[in-house]
């Protein structure tokens, strides 16, 4: 009995999710200004006979107007708030609320590069980071370069442990930088579209790469 009482009193998903939202908005009040919210959930919290996809919208776009609702109600601009539910296949029941995007980060700040590359025929790019569990300094691609969960001979360790161990291929050929999944396990997304694995495509300056919990926007591409 007491059991089914504490399982009745349990905040539901969706209540627990308005918690994040309205926690990381608070961080904000001072600052006048608003973050887009990336907000995280492993998908066996997803609701039994309900599409992922179709859940993931529809809870992106209900705390969506409960962010700008709150933020309404508490006098902090709302200009272009976003809120995206990002879906991962893990072993670990999980579900958090992450402000992104409330100060641009520098692609040339001073501070050492994630990774150094000697200058190669192929070319060179570099990857601003716009959220990351570990990353912070740009990404620095010279020729090709392999990112993964962590370190691992010629891997690039991103040090996000919902990458695979060989997520993904960056190519650059000419002035053109292409982007490989590796038949990741919770996919590669250019700009929000999944890419089939195995497959090279095509990113110009301003696209945004999402790998696990890490997204990177490209920056510069050159020869």
């Amino acid at each position: 009995m007491l059991n089914l009482l504490r399982k009745f009193l349990r905040p539901t998903l969706r209540e627990q999710l308005e918690d994040g939202v309205r926690e990381a908005l608070r961080r904000y009040v001072e600052r006048q200004s608003t973050p887009n919210l990336r907000v995280y959930v492993s998908t066996d919290l997803v609701p039994e006979g309900v599409e992922d996809a179709m859940w993931a919208h529809d809870e992106s776009e209900h705390l969506r107007r409960f962010a700008l609702q709150w933020a309404e109600d508490n006098g902090v601009p709302r200009v272009g708030m976003r809120a995206e539910v990002i879906l991962l296949d893990t072993k670990k029941e999980f579900a958090f609320v992450k402000p992104v995007g409330a100060e641009p980060v520098e692609a040339r700040s001073g501070a050492p590069s994630a990774r150094e590359e000697r200058p190669s025929a192929g070319g060179q790019a570099v990857l601003e980071v716009v959220s990351s569990p570990s990353l912070t300094a740009p990404l620095r691609i010279a020729g090709e370069l392999t990112v993964g969960r962590k370190v691992n001979g010629d891997v690039f360790g991103a040090g996000d442990r919902y990458m695979s161990g060989r997520h993904a291929r960056f190519h650059i050929a000419g002035s053109t930088l292409f982007v490989t999944d590796l038949d990741s396990k919770n996919r590669t997304f250019l700009n929000e579209r999944p890419l089939p694995p195995h497959e090279q495509v095509p990113a110009a300056v301003g696209d945004e790469i999402r790998m696990g919990a890490t997204t990177f926007r490209v920056a510069e591409i050159g020869e």
